[in-house]
């Protein structure tokens, strides 16, 4: 009796009989480090009709049987599979189950399909969004941004381990560092010589984000891809992202949709009157120059504890609460630094000084002029509300972009199909344009000897050896 269809969306954990349509976006092989680059699988991410996007495997006894039939970007009919929990470190997909091909997997390539299946995927991250990320070991997340620099060992003649360094600018202005390794080095090389010209927009896929000294570095693995300005358009403009429009809501919505809905990360637009600005508890804050955090003051300095520096640079920065209404209610909305610099053309540290040192420092308690010449003007706050948000102890909404008129507000973006906890929203950029990628929503070592980074299999594995070693050396001491 033939296999009935299924979609991913719908697999449950145990051996898989029914048959699965499904694209073959990317393939990579997953190696150990520790053992002379012995293989340990074949990975692979499969998206289907639903945009469900799912991360499979196959042994390294049996990838003989499939390698050399897989196609990046073709569609096959899978069957008889193994659906296991997903590994929760060093993720490429949000699914919460992974595909395992066992000696009964058929995977048949098809060469026409009558149904519609995305030509990719990508899971994009803020900056802010990747430095939570950073160090975790929890995701490999994308990222798109317009090409500042390249540095290169190859390029430079410099002797030793290959290696390409990539400076980006985000939507934020935030400038991010993304390195290539070994392989993915001479493989951009080639992208770029047959590109002819420069790019002015990237698009990386599975990067590793790693916090060192207090600076954000992205890595690339052995799932990372890179795409180039035409590239980026069109799969913008494709079905690897969903049209989502950002809904405007007036406050009294607002306040009963954080009293009803579910937890989840979701955005609105809210047009409101600035009645106010609170001070109760002060319109800024004394702010790493490193990360931007907010500083502990020491007997004699202040102290970053993200950045773990006793003596960090100190910083004035925007922390200010709005009080809006419009004619529906009254609401708190909290701006931090980028966008009130952006509203008001100045910056915290040139509207008051820090004065004093360790526990003497302070600033001007007065309200600055340029913040209360906000008061009385009405704006479009792009919000951005998280878990929190939908607990009684919510006080604030958080801004994430102010616009001073409605009509510059963002009537739609691009969102892929994500978890309601995790979502991401991209912009549509033209190819040869000088727009920067807009990329307005939301993991193995920084490496000094230019050795590359690992996917969760490989990580897994080395992880293992090394628990290995340490109980044969005990062993021996005993």
């Amino acid at each position: 009796m033939a296999s009935s269809y299924t979609l991913l969306a719908n697999l449950r954990a145990g051996r898989c009989s029914n048959t699965a349509e499904v694209r073959l976006l990317r393939s990579w092989e997953a190696r150990n480090i520790n053992k002379g680059g012995e293989l340990i699988s074949v990975d692979m991410l499969f998206i289907d009709e639903n945009s469900t996007m799912v991360q499979g495997s196959i042994p390294a006894l049996r990838q003989l049987q499939f390698k050399n039939r897989l196609a990046e970007g073709s569609i096959y009919t899978l069957t008889g599979f193994d659906v296991v929990r997903s590994n929760p470190m060093f993720r490429l997909s949000d699914s919460t189950f992974s595909i395992h091909f066992n000696e009964g997997t058929e995977l048949e390539k098809l060469s026409t399909t009558v149904r519609t299946i995305p030509t990719e995927l990508f899971r994009f991250r803020t900056y802010d969004q990747l430095r939570e990320l950073a160090n975790t070991g929890k995701q490999l997340p994308d990222i798109m941004g317009e090409l500042c620099q390249i540095r290169s060992t190859i390029t430079d003649r410099i002797p030793g381990a290959q290696r390409v360094m990539l400076s980006l600018r985000l939507e934020s202005g935030t400038v991010v560092c993304v390195s290539l390794f070994d392989s993915l080095a001479p493989a951009f090389h080639s992208k770029l010589d047959s590109y002819v010209r420069e790019p002015k927009i990237v698009l990386v896929t599975g990067v590793n984000p790693k916090i060192v000294a207090g600076k954000l570095y992205l890595n690339g693995t052995s799932a990372t891809r890179v795409f180039f300005d035409s590239e980026t358009a069109s799969a913008s403009s494709s079905k690897v992202v969903h049209t989502q429009k950002i809904e405007p809501m007036k406050i009294s919505d607002l306040n009963q949709f954080v009293i009803t809905a579910d937890p989840q990360v979701v955005e609105f637009l809210c047009t409101a009157k600035l009645t106010e600005i609170q001070v109760a508890e002060g319109w800024c804050y004394i702010g790493c120059s490193v990360c931007s955090k907010k500083l502990i003051r020491e007997e004699t300095s202040f102290t970053c504890a993200p950045c773990n520096e006793t003596n960090a640079v100190a910083q004035l920065r925007y922390r200010v609460i709005l009080s809006v209404s419009d004619e529906t209610g009254i609401a708190a909305f909290l701006g931090f630094d980028t966008e009130i610099t952006k509203l008001t053309n100045v910056l915290a540290a040139e509207a008051a000084q820090i004065v004093g040192v360790g526990l003497n420092a302070q600033v001007d308690t007065d309200l600055p002029r340029v913040l209360s010449e906000l008061v009385g003007k009405t704006y479009t706050f792009q919000l951005k509300l998280k878990d929190f948000n939908f607990t009684a102890h919510h006080q604030t909404f958080t801004i994430s972009r102010i616009f001073p008129a409605r009509d510059l507000a963002p009537l739609l973006t691009f969102a892929e199909n994500v978890e309601v906890h995790e979502q991401a929203h991209l912009q549509n950029v033209a190819p040869g344009t000088d727009d920067r990628a807009a990329i307005t929503s939301d993991v193995a070592e920084v490496s000094t000897a230019g050795d590359g980074t690992l996917t969760g299999r490989e990580a897994e594995a080395n992880e293992h050896d090394a628990a290995e070693d340490n109980a044969s050396k005990k062993a021996r001491v005993e």
